[in-house]
């Protein structure tokens, strides 16, 4: 298998205690959350962005990419969506969908969200990778 990555891209998906957008991004596939705002945020929807990329993942190859939020802002959580055919003997799967940073200092701003995609099949696919992001603060 052959491994791609995009260093220093993220993308976060961003729903903690916003209601209605956050169960909306849990219609996509593949969401996952990190609790990072201590309880109840007090955000308005308008401060809530979700950031989307597609990206290529090479026919039997791995994916190890993130999707960045914007500056001043933080990943609270991610997803992923594959729309291609599936084969139940061979599933594509996304063994890492994680906040992460794109500063190597301990205990800085979670501002993206990482992913692994691993492609079994001949083929090409593409994946749609989210981030929910929300202001720092």
């Amino acid at each position: 298998m052959e491994l791609l990555g995009h260093p220093g891209r993220k993308i976060a998906l961003i729903g903690a205690g916003v209601g209605v957008l956050a169960m909306g991004a849990l219609a996509l596939g593949g969401i996952a959350s990190a609790d990072q705002s201590g309880g109840s945020s007090g955000l308005r929807g308008s401060e809530v962005t979700v950031v989307k990329e597609t990206r290529k993942v090479p026919g039997r190859g791995i994916l190890d990419t993130n999707v960045v939020c914007g500056k001043g802002r933080r990943a609270v959580g991610g997803g992923h969506a594959f729309h291609g055919a599936h084969d139940p003997r061979k599933p594509v799967a996304f063994p890492v969908s994680a906040p992460g940073s794109t500063r190597d200092d301990p205990g800085g701003v979670q501002n993206a969200w990482d992913f692994v995609a691993v492609n079994p099949m001949k083929k090409e696919i593409s994946v749609e990778f989210y981030a929910i992001c929300v202001p720092l603060g």
